[in-house]
């Protein structure tokens, strides 16, 4: 009902238990990511693919380097009292509409030292997998797209995009639970990356719309608007 694996179902079921139960009140931070899974039987993959879920629903926070919050027994009153939660689906589509146009920016005025950082990132996406690495995988796949943003020279795609990037670091720990499929993103990533310096606008602009798309669909998330834009 939740999420794409058996195990991160069962999970992410006992944590919302849990929590309706008042084990875990709003406020309150949940036991680390070690210790949960030990009380819950499972390994970690599963269980951060639990928390996503629940942080998509609407029930818990993550906070980086400080830990997983309770926010709501019942997601959908505090939506109703003016205090809505965001979705993945939402930060996809803002993404499916922002990335492509900064792409397209970037492969016409890239520099050589900004190419050379790009192509350093996917290098160690790439090594990273050959090491199977994959936290430092899922990071450089997270550093290309905030590198490809600082690029633009905008400062306020800047913004919105750390806007977005709580959500986007959901979206990191459910990769994290899906190894098989970080090989495909870095397939796409070096699309992007030579369309950029062809200084092909037009066809970065596209490889990134798709990414974006694909990266979805791997997430389980249909993006509003994906097949209008031509994805």
């Amino acid at each position: 009902m939740f999420t794409s694996s058996k195990l991160g179902d069962v999970a992410a079921r006992s944590i919302l238990d849990a929590i309706k139960q008042g084990l875990w009140q709003p406020g309150d931070m949940l036991p680390s990511q070690r210790d949960l899974a030990e009380q819950l039987g499972i390994s970690r993959p599963p269980l951060r693919e639990a928390i996503s879920v629940l942080v998509a629903l609407g029930f818990l926070r993550s906070h980086p380097g400080k830990g997983v919050f309770v926010i709501s027994t019942d997601p959908e009153a505090a939506s109703a009292a003016g205090m809505p939660t965001v979705k993945a689906e939402d930060v996809f589509q803002l993404r499916l509409a922002l990335e492509p146009f900064v792409v397209g920016l970037v492969a016409q005025a890239i520099d050589a030292e900004e190419l050379t950082q790009l192509r350093l990132t996917v290098l160690d996406m790439r090594e990273a997998l050959d090491a199977d690495d994959l936290a430092a995988a899922v990071e450089a796949d997270i550093l290309f797209h905030r590198q490809l943003v600082g690029f633009s020279r905008n400062p306020v795609f800047k913004q919105v995009m750390e806007q977005a990037s709580e959500a986007i670091g959901h979206a990191r720990d459910i990769m994290l639970a899906r190894p098989q499929e970080m090989r495909a993103a870095l397939t796409e990533k070096e699309a992007i990356l030579r369309a950029i310096k062809a200084h092909d606008s037009a066809a970065a602009s596209a490889a990134m719309q798709q990414h974006i798309v694909n990266a979805g669909t791997r997430l389980g998330i249909q993006i509003r608007g994906a097949q209008a834009s031509g994805a």
